[in-house]
């Protein structure tokens, strides 16, 4: 959760016109300044949202605040966590997790922190562990625990990164089933593909290096860029997949 104060929203100056509005000759008061509202945004899962692997635990998070922030977007990262170095540390990362556990929680966050956006990457523990059976109907279950909680919400659900594990075959299986998972609450989800990023963009075959990180934060971005209120002008930002990095 941000540190910083709000940014104040600029003076209306816009007079409306209405059919069979009397108005008074005196002049009109000027508009009183308003408080720009900023966009809740909870990262939610595993130890990817963590930023695990990263020595400064910022992961995808810090990088993704600073380009919304160059485009304009007032963002407020929200959570019970607070990890790394960046100006707005909020997260609901929680190493180790698998589905069935943010699940068991995920009530009470939707209710604490009020996200207006979630940024969703689960089950990479439920695969790694074996427990690929039934996981995308736990991760369902979730997506239908969120949206119940706020049928307005938007969820940028995360496509899997592939990990460098005898189990990889269970996360291409996975992803393939995302399509039809979102499809449940098209209104509300949204999906992207962390499955581009290679292994060797990785520290240990699972976890993101800051090459890593920084190409998640660019598939969250342009995921954002579909579910954010329209009227935003977006900032273009290379893309760290053709920058030779």
């Amino acid at each position: 959760m941000r540190l910083l104060n709000r940014l104040a929203a600029p003076l209306l100056a816009a007079v409306l016109m209405t059919g069979g509005l009397t108005l008074s000759a005196a002049p009109a008061a000027a508009a009183a300044p308003a408080e720009q509202q900023a966009i809740r945004i909870m990262p939610l899962g595993d130890s990817l949202t963590f930023g695990k692997g990263d020595k400064t635990e910022n992961g995808y998070r810090n990088w993704l605040f600073s380009w919304l922030t160059l485009s304009g977007v007032d963002a407020d990262f929200v959570g019970s966590q607070s990890d790394g170095t960046g100006t707005d540390t909020g997260h609901e990362g929680h190493p180790g997790w698998r589905i069935a556990w943010l699940t068991r929680h995920v009530d009470y966050w939707m209710s604490t922190y009020k996200p207006q956006v979630v940024l969703l990457d689960i089950g990479t523990n439920d695969l790694i562990r074996n427990q690929a059976n039934g996981s995308t109907q736990r991760l369902g279950k979730l997506i239908d625990r969120i949206v119940a909680a706020d049928p307005d919400v938007k969820i940028v659900l995360a496509k899997l990164l592939v990990v460098k594990h005898k189990n990889a075959r269970e996360f291409r299986a996975f992803n393939a089933k995302l399509a039809k998972v979102a499809a449940r609450h098209p209104r509300n989800v949204t999906l992207v593909d962390m499955s581009v990023i290679p292994a060797s963009d990785t520290v240990d075959g699972v976890h993101p290096d800051q090459d890593g990180y920084q190409k998640m934060a660019f598939q969250w971005y342009q995921g954002l860029r579909r579910v954010l209120p329209t009227g935003r002008s977006f900032q273009p930002v290379a893309s760290p997949f053709t920058s030779g990095r």
